[in-house]
């Protein structure tokens, strides 16, 4: 038996989430934190271009696959996701987590979806407890799909994620991705759009992105305002935090100090957790330049996660028995694309930006961003990350809508000063 996962993920630009959360549910929840960075490091490192995911779209889909996995494909995936070994308490974070990718409040807007196709031929041999607990924890329901049928079924799976990303991905899957003998397929649908808290000025300007030693010409985008902002020393790198409206949501950039200095970076994160990188930061106004950015990105995630130590649930080995009655499934492929956008008003998707920084008089810091860097964007109450991913190919200033006509910035107070390189 075979099973067929796929993961859409769509960001867009973000804004508030109400509610309350504990120290409990916030410590849990920033130990699934290890997964993301273990994940940014295996997906990027030694890659070139650009890398985009999302996190909270993948954990989605494993913690459906979490549910009815048992022996060591269950300590796998659990493992891998830093939970409890306790099913009970597992299945609470998980809900809480879920829970938090939906908001809709003026300015954001958060959508998180989940579902489950069954092969008709199948049905009925799905377990009662998994089917409850699908559609009880993880907010999705199963569906029976004819998998014999692969054009019919690939335009249905394909029409279901361009309704949930608001036909910012209109299509996951190819009817040859499909095999007739597959049993099931899980599939998640995150959308994500919000404004800056504080837009860019209006227009963008030619600047070098240096890229392998070469200047490439992108649309660069500027603004002036107080944010967090700290040199991290450990991963020899400048970390800014740029707020999305009413606080809830973040991007948080790092750029590394040297302009070749990306691998380091992203080798070293996975021994700097971005908690410790914000309790490093200050508030300081900083003149920030970030080149605009739209990338789609599509990847077969098998492979990384099984550098990532999940391996048993794609073999033949796979012991995924809490799905189906009888005999067990195994996961042939986990499907995973992205769309990100952004621009002066905020992020449809996700995005992130290269820097160097160089320090002004009156504790101000002028951020030009001409490298490649990585990027979260992250839920602040629940320290949640939603999207990650490394930029070395921003908008070239020639394909920018706004290359035309750069406005002229305002000029930030102070004399410039020499900073760290």
């Amino acid at each position: 038996m075979k099973v067929l996962i796929c993961v859409a993920f769509l960001a867009s630009q973000l804004c508030t989430l109400n509610g309350q959360y504990s120290q409990k549910d916030k410590s849990l929840n920033s130990r699934l934190n290890y997964f993301d960075t273990d994940l940014l490091r295996y997906a990027a490192e030694d890659r070139p271009g650009n890398i985009m995911l999302s996190p909270a779209s993948i954990k989605s889909v494993l913690a459906m696959i979490l549910e009815g996995a048992g022996g060591k494909t269950e300590a796998e995936i659990r493992s891998a996701l830093r939970l409890s070994p306790n099913k009970r308490d597992y299945r609470e974070q998980l809900h809480l987590y879920l829970q938090s990718l939906q908001a809709h409040t003026p300015g954001t807007q958060l959508e998180n979806a989940n579902a489950v196709f069954v092969s008709t031929k199948l049905g009925r041999q799905v377990k009662q407890e998994y089917d409850q607990m699908i559609r009880k924890v993880y907010m999705s329901e199963l569906t029976p799909l004819d998998f014999l049928r692969t054009d019919k079924s690939a335009q249905h799976i394909n029409k279901w994620v361009k309704e949930k990303t608001h036909g910012l991905i209109p299509e996951v899957i190819q009817p040859g991705n499909i095999n007739p003998t597959t049993d099931i397929l899980l599939l998640n649908a995150l959308y994500f759009k919000s404004n800056w808290a504080r837009s860019f000025f209006e227009g963008s300007r030619s600047s070098c992105f240096y890229t392998q030693g070469q200047c490439r010409k992108v649309a660069m985008m500027s603004q002036v305002d107080e944010v967090n902002y700290a040199f991290v020393d450990n991963l020899r790198a400048h970390a800014v935090e740029l707020p999305y409206v009413h606080g809830k949501y973040s991007m948080i950039i790092l750029v590394p100090a040297e302009r070749e200095g990306l691998g380091t970076l992203i080798r070293d994160l996975p021994y700097m957790s971005l908690p410790q990188i914000s309790d490093l930061m200050q508030r300081t106004e900083v003149d920030l330049s970030l080149p605009r950015f739209q990338v789609t990105y599509e990847e077969d995630l098998v492979p990384i996660l099984k550098k990532m130590k999940i391996n048993e649930a794609f073999t033949k080995d796979s012991n995924l028995t809490g799905v189906f009655q009888g005999e067990s499934a195994q996961i042939n492929a986990l499907f995973h694309k992205v769309y990100i956008d952004v621009n002066e008003q905020g992020t449809e998707a996700a995005a992130s930006t290269g820097a160097v920084v160089v320090p002004l008089i009156s504790d101000n810091v002028q951020l030009l961003v001409d490298r490649p860097f990585v990027f979260f964007i992250r839920d602040n109450e629940l320290g949640s990350v939603l999207f990650e991913g490394k930029i070395e190919e921003p908008t070239r200033w020639e394909d920018s809508p706004r290359g035309r006509k750069p406005a002229k910035a305002p000029q930030s107070s102070g004399n410039k000063k020499q900073g760290r390189k």
